[in-house]
Parts: structure tokens; C-alpha cells; sequence
């Protein structure tokens, strides 16, 4: 079955048999959605996962006047939506295709006794959300402490430790951000990221690569190294007090 295949590949599931794997298949439906359109709405009921099989969506988050803020852009085997699935409340955002998409949709039922069957999947929901609330917090960090360039750059480093590849102490990404999709991202306006940009680029923080953006290694070691270091440091305070 294609779905089986597919379900392989997502770190959610990766874990589980071929038996298990033929459940979520068999409780999905595949869906395809032209760009710009809206997957699902905040507020709309949380009745199954979502699993992009191909292309990329945007989580966003839409306030006054429809002001986006993306939180976060999906690609090829990740997933969203499990929060709703567990809690069973309305969707807290907003998913929208940035290009073709093809997506699984996983309903709520045989996803939830795949859970209390199997406590790894459980384990990986609770990191995935763990991951999502430390993404808050820097976020939060982020707009509100550093100017134009930090903004940009932290917003940066984010997606590259997603989704970016190491190269000789510097970050890749492909593909290279949209200047729409970064200000969105960081709160400002398109044209004070693109002047951000030239900026960034002219001073040796960020440079462009085919299809992609290089981070260099002094906006990493600037701009991200000191965040490590200092969850570094809190996660060894429960050793040493128990020493």
C-alpha cells in the first residue's frame, strides 16, 4: 500500500511494524491542495493529523486585519496537528499550502490507541512538543531582544536547524527563504528585511549559495552559540545538585 510506504518515512512512525503501519494507512485519506490554499483554519475541530507528502505549507497565525505571523514552514514527511488530536480542542493555527501540496490526512481514533499502545509514539509527540514550546520561547526571545539584524538572523537560524544542511562551520538552507516569508516570520515589514539582507550579506553574516543561503559562521557564533551554551548550562544543573 503507498500510504505504508509513505507512513515509513515519518519520524512519528517510524518506530512502528508493518501490521501498526497498515492501521494509520488504512485510517488516512491522501488529499491534494493548489497553492495558497488554507488546509485547515484556527478554530476549526482537531479530528486528525496531517502528514505532508509533498510540497510545503506555512503555519501561520492570524490576528487583526488577517496580520500573519508564520510560526513555522512544513516540507516532505513532517506533520502537524497533534496537539488537537490529544487535547481534542480547536486548532490554535492556521495551515496554508506555499505550493502543491499532497498531504495525509490521519484520523483521530486509530492514531490515539496507536498511542496507548505504543508509548515511543507517545515519547515523540511529547518531544515535538517540547520542541515547539523551546521554539516559543526563542521566538518570544528573539522579538524581543534583539534589533532589525538579530531578528533576521536568529529567524534564520531557526530554519537552518531545522532544515538546514552543515557546511564547514556555516548553515545552508535550501530553498533560500522568500523576503515575504521572513518578515512575516520576524513581525517587520518586507522592505526592512530586504534592507536587513543587503546588510547581512555586504557584512559577512550571510551569503548566497545555488537555490540557497549560506549563514556563516560568525552570525553562529554570534547569534546562536550563546543560546546553546546557556540551555547547556541549565541542563547540568540537576547533575550537579544531585552530585
Amino acid at each position: 500500500m503507498e500510504s505504508v510506504a509513505v507512513l515509513k518515512h515519518v519520524p512519528l512512525f517510524a518506530d512502528l511494524a508493518p501490521s501498526e503501519l497498515e492501521i494509520v494507512a488504512g485510517a488516512s485519506r491522501r488529499k491534494s491542495f493548489p497553492r495558497g490554499s488554507i488546509i485547515f483554519s484556527e478554530g476549526d475541530p482537531g479530528d486528525y493529523l496531517l502528514v505532508i507528502l509533498n510540497g510545503r505549507v506555512k503555519v501561520s497565525l492570524l490576528g487583526k486585519d488577517r496580520q500573519e505571523t508564520i510560526v513555522r514552514i512544513l516540507e516532505r514527511n513532517e506533520f502537524v496537528g497533534e496537539i488537537a488530536l490529544i487535547d481534542e480542542a480547536p486548532r490554535s493555527a492556521t495551515i496554508i499550502a506555499l505550493e502543491r501540496t499532497d498531504v495525509l490526512e490521519v484520523a483521530r481514533e486509530p492514531f490515539l490507541k496507536l498511542v496507548r499502545k505504543q508509548p515511543a509514539i507517545a515519547l515523540k509527540v511529547m518531544t515535538q512538543l517540547a520542541r515547539a514550546l523551546r521554539r516559543a520561547t526563542e521566538q518570544i526571545r528573539t522579538l524581543s531582544m534583539f534589533d532589525v539584524y538579530g531578528r533576521v538572523l536568529r529567524c534564520l537560524l531557526t530554519i537552518g536547524q531545522d532544515k538546514g544542511e552543515s557546511a564547514r562551520s556555516r548553515m545552508i538552507i535550501r530553498p533560500r527563504p522568500s523576503l515575504a516569508e521572513l518578515a512575516h516570520m520576524v513581525g517587520l515589514e518586507r522592505e526592512t528585511v530586504s534592507r536587513a539582507m543587503k546588510t547581512l550579506r555586504a557584512t559577512g553574516y550571510v551569503s548566497d549559495v545555488d537555490r540557497g543561503l549560506v549563514i556563516e559562521e560568525r552570525a553562529i557564533r554570534q547569534y546562536l552559540q550563546p543560546t546553546l551554551q546557556n540551555l547547556a548550562a541549565h541542563s547540568e544543573e540537576p547533575a550537579r545538585e544531585a552530585s
